[in-house]
C-alpha cells in the first residue's frame, strides 16, 4: 500500500496479536501527509503505546508498548555537529538497532531543527497512536503553553534548569496543568513559594525556594526535597503536623536533604522535639515506588526514631548522610518489601 506525502517506514512493531507499522514523517512540512493517510492508520488498531518527551543533551521522543516492556522505540534529535567526518555514512534520516539480551531498542535519527519540528512530530504520533502524552519535559518556556494546550492534563511532568522565569511562570504551569503522577523541578528561583504543589509525588531539586506552607497545605504522597533551607524547628513541625492527622494525610514518604553547621546530635534532637519514641516498627516495607519505573531503598540499618497517629500509622524515621528520611506503615498491615500499599513518610 501506497501513502501520499513525504514518509519513511522507521520500523515494524511485531506484537503478539498483531503486526503494526510507526510510519514517521521525515519532512517539516506536516500538511504533506494526507487526510486519507491519517484516517488508513486510524482504523489499525494498535495496541496502547506509552510516549515520553525526555531531553538530555538531545530531544528524544520515546515509544514503548505496554503490551512488549523490552521494545523501545527513540525518535532521536540530532544536533548540528561541529566536525563530521568526511566518509561518515550517515545521512538523515537513519536507522539503528540495538539488541541487548531480551531487550531491543531500536532509533531513528533526525536533525534537530527546532522544538516547533518535535511539537509537530509529538502531535502528529499522538494522533495516529490515539494515544496520550505520558511524560514531558519542560526545556524551554514556549513548551508550557504549547503542553497546556495540546495536553492539560498528564502524569509525569519535568522542568528543566532556566525554564522558568518568575512565579508567575511557576502558577501558570500548576494552575492550568494537572499533573497526576509525578512532578519534577530543577528551578533555580529566586523567592519563596507558598502554594502547595498539585501533584501525588514531587521531586524538587535546588528546593531552598520551597517553604513550610507549601509542604504543611499539599496533598502530596511522595517528596523529594534537595538541598533544602528547611530548619530543624520546621521538620519537627511537619512530623507533629504529621502526628496530629489534620495535614498531611495523604502523605506515604518524605526525604529531605539538608546541609547543617550544627552538631548532627543537636539538629536531630531539634528534629524530634516532644515526639516520644514509644513504639516498634519492624513490619515496616524498605522500598517506596516513586514513578512507573523507579524503586526507591530506604537506608539499612534500623530507624532513629517511630512515632505513632491515632489511626495506628506508624512513622519511622531514618537518617542517612545529609538526609533524614521516615517510612510508616499502619500497624494493621502486613510487612511489605515493595512498599506499593504502605503509608509512609519520609523526611
Amino acid at each position: 500500500m501506497q501513502y501520499t506525502g513525504r514518509m519513511v517506514i522507521a520500523h515494524r512493531l511485531s506484537t503478539i496479536r498483531s503486526a503494526n507499522l510507526i510510519y514517521v514523517i521525515k519532512d517539516r512540512k506536516f500538511s504533506l501527509l494526507s487526510k486519507r493517510s491519517k484516517a488508513i492508520a486510524k482504523r489499525i488498531r494498535w495496541d496502547p503505546i506509552d510516549i515520553r518527551w525526555a531531553s538530555g543533551e538531545e530531544q528524544q521522543i520515546c515509544l514503548k508498548l505496554s503490551t512488549d516492556p523490552g521494545l523501545e522505540w527513540i525518535i532521536h534529535y540530532e544536533k548540528k555537529r561541529k566536525f563530521i567526518p568526511i566518509h561518515c555514512p550517515w545521512k538523515y534520516p537513519y536507522f539503528q538497532s540495538n539488541l541487548l539480551g531480551p531487550n531491543a531498542l531500536h532509533v531513528l535519527c533526525l536533525k534537530d531543527n527546532g522544538i516547533e519540528d518535535i511539537t509537530q512530530m509529538m502531535e502528529h504520533i499522538c494522533e495516529v497512536f490515539r494515544s496520550p502524552i505520558c511524560e514531558m519535559h519542560i526545556i524551554e518556556e514556549s513548551l508550557i503553553e504549547w503542553i497546556i494546550k495540546f495536553q492539560p492534563i498528564i502524569r509525569h511532568v519535568f522542568v528543566r534548569e532556566n525554564v522558568l522565569t518568575s512565579v508567575e511562570s511557576l502558577d501558570r504551569i500548576l494552575e492550568n496543568l494537572e499533573v497526576t503522577e509525578s512532578f519534577w523541578s530543577k528551578y533555580h528561583a529566586c523567592f519563596q513559594y507558598k502554594e502547595p504543589i498539585p501533584s501525588r509525588s514531587i521531586t524538587i531539586y535546588n528546593s531552598y525556594w520551597l517553604t513550610l506552607p507549601s509542604i504543611l497545605n499539599g496533598n502530596n504522597s511522595i517528596t523529594f526535597l534537595y538541598d533544602s533551607k528547611l530548619t530543624p524547628t520546621d521538620i519537627n513541625t511537619i512530623l507533629k503536623e504529621w502526628q496530629s492527622g489534620f495535614k498531611l494525610r495523604n502523605l506515604e514518604f518524605m526525604a529531605i536533604e539538608v546541609f547543617t553547621l550544627l552538631d548532627i546530635h543537636r539538629y536531630s534532637n531539634e528534629v524530634l522535639n516532644n515526639l516520644p519514641n514509644i513504639v516498634e516498627n519492624n513490619g515496616r516495607p524498605m522500598t517506596v515506588k516513586t514513578h512507573d519505573d523507579n524503586i526507591w531503598t530506604l537506608p539499612e540499618g534500623p530507624p532513629v526514631h517511630n512515632i505513632i497517629r491515632s489511626d495506628g500509622t506508624i512513622l519511622s524515621i531514618f537518617r542517612h548522610d545529609d538526609v533524614i528520611v521516615a517510612r510508616g506503615v499502619s500497624d494493621s498491615e502486613e510487612p511489605l518489601d515493595d512498599g506499593s500499599s504502605s503509608s509512609d513518610a519520609s523526611t
